[in-house]
């Protein structure tokens, strides 16, 4: 049998699992104690956050709508009034019904795509273990809660659960400062790395990557060429791969070339290869990257970089889909599709004349844009977790306080993922025996980051309204242009302002790294 301790790890991993940012949810697990459609349920567990906790939804269980799923066997979404729905899943242990799930929440709910799949997750891991469980006490359940996407204040019970005898937050998570807690010195779990599904190798939980995750697998089934637009270190090249390896063409080459990396007298013979003799140092047969991608696909990072001379030449392969080396007299058929990326504005770039437009419109069949991370600052905390995880075991039981965390989730990240990798390869270097992250085993920018750069889950914590105002503006300003994809025009729509007042408040908040782009 599993003990009430194993239980309570189980769902204390489960809801740190939960989308940063997510609003009100209540959960519901039943099991049915045997096979006949009459017997007995066990309520194993039962939780709420946000405005689902305030309003009791933890203890109105969907009697009816859990028993009919678990019936019929099969899953249902039910909208319950205009903002409101109720989703329920029979859970399979063995291919017999054992019990159900169900997960009540807001239908406007922004991140509500992210915690129907949290929900989906959770019915397929519980499914195996939900005969073994045993029942969570409510009260037990109320405490467990997931990092928001910046702190709230610390859990006081109320009164009348004090009086019954109801245990308080575990010792660990609240420091008492002179005489006082403090809740931003709680340390917590890091949550658990969630892939993205539809992109191998991809961990985030924003609502911006779930929806790339999405697109990803019908663009690459459609063998279209594809042109990957964004900053510098948000992982063009994983999506390069999972477009590979989503299509027909998985089982051959996926071949990559960084064109900054290549100096102009190199990147003809390293693209088309080069015939024994063909100039001098050519001591022998070269085969080209070109050729060597027949029958897969080609990756050409940072496209905006590749001379003039050679845009004209990759062009001709393109429209032919024949390669002839340097010195050869014949070309060669190949049969290739493109992928290419850029942090480059390659409108601009053809404006100046340092990019053909040709060229342009036969890699920009698809487009797809790559948000900063910055823009998406729930992805923080679970990033940080699997790069932890990459350098040793270890990194699974890091705790982290909350000062800490905000701190993460409000830096700018210039360099993005590939920045907040480094963070952690400094963390480990210079702090090895370390179990708690910290503010002070951050860098020092880092550290500074949350005086000025906060969001709007800080709203949790009671404050004067002007700063809530405040709090609140910057963030919904960041998501509008993430959803827009950085269109100031079309984010000021969204927000209902007027382009001129979306700037304003821009420069109101000194958000510069904003500041910028069209």
């Amino acid at each position: 049998m599993k003990t009430s301790w194993d239980s309570e790890k189980f769902w204390s991993e489960e809801i740190r699992g939960f989308p940063h940012g997510g609003g009100a949810v209540a959960l519901w697990v039943v099991r049915r104690e045997g096979q006949d459609p009459s017997a007995p349920l066990t309520i194993l567990f039962n939780w709420a956050c946000g405005e689902a906790r305030q309003q009791g939804m933890a203890n109105r269980l969907p009697l009816s709508m859990l028993l009919k799923s678990m019936v019929e066997c099969r899953e249902e979404l039910v909208h319950k009034g205009r903002n409101t729905a109720i989703w329920v899943e029979p859970l399979l242990a063995k291919g017999e019904v054992a019990g159900s799930l169900g997960l009540w929440f807001q239908a406007d709910e922004p991140w509500r795509e992210s915690i129907f799949l949290w929900g989906q997750r959770l019915g397929a891991r519980l499914g195996p273990v939900v005969g073994q469980m045993e029942p969570m006490d409510s009260s037990a359940a109320a405490v467990l809660a997931q990092p928001t996407l910046f702190p709230v204040a610390g859990f006081e019970a109320p009164v009348s659960q004090r009086a019954t005898g109801v245990r308080a937050l575990p010792a660990n998570l609240v420091t008492i400062v002179g005489g006082q807690s403090d809740p931003w010195s709680r340390d917590i779990r890091l949550p658990r790395p969630m892939p993205v599904p539809g992109i191998p190798g991809c961990i985030g939980t924003s609502q911006e990557m779930l929806e790339l995750g999405r697109r990803v697998p019908d663009i690459a089934r459609s063998g279209v060429n594809v042109l990957l637009r964004g900053e510098s270190g948000t992982g063009k090249e994983i999506i390069a791969s999972a477009l590979h390896l989503g299509s027909e063409r998985s089982k051959g080459p996926f071949v990559g070339q960084n064109c900054a990396a290549l100096p102009e007298s190199l990147f003809e013979s390293e693209l088309f290869g080069h015939k024994s003799g063909a100039f001098t140092g050519a001591t022998g047969d070269k085969k080209g990257l070109l050729a060597s991608a027949n029958g897969g696909t080609f990756f050409l990072d940072e496209i905006g970089d590749m001379p003039l001379a050679l845009q004209i030449k990759l062009l001709r392969v393109m429209q032919e889909r024949r390669v002839r080396r340097i010195g050869d007299l014949q070309s060669k058929p190949v049969d290739i599709r493109f992928i290419a990326a850029t942090h480059k504005d390659l409108e601009a770039e053809i404006e100046n004349s340092r990019f053909r437009l040709d060229l342009f419109y036969r890699l920009k069949v698809v487009s797809i844009e790559i948000p900063p991370l910055r823009h998406r600052p729930e992805d923080v905390a679970p990033l940080f977790a699997f790069f932890l995880r990459k350098r040793g075991p270890v990194g699974e039981k890091m705790r982290i306080t909350e000062r800490a965390l905000a701190c993460l989730q409000a830096w700018s990240w210039p360099g993005n993922v590939r920045e907040l990798e480094n963070e952690v390869q400094r963390f480990r270097a210079l702090h090895p025996d370390a179990e708690v992250i910290r503010v002070d085993h951050l860098s020092p920018e880092i550290q500074a980051s949350r005086a000025t750069k906060i969001g709007a889950a800080d709203l949790g914590t009671l404050r004067e309204l002007g700063q809530a105002t405040e709090i609140l503006e910057r963030y919904l300003i960041r998501k509008a242009l993430a959803a827009t994809e950085g269109r100031k025009a079309a984010a000021a729509r969204r927000l209902g302002l007027s382009r001129q007042g979306l700037y304003k408040k821009i420069q109101r908040y000194e958000m510069t790294d904003l500041i910028g782009g069209n």
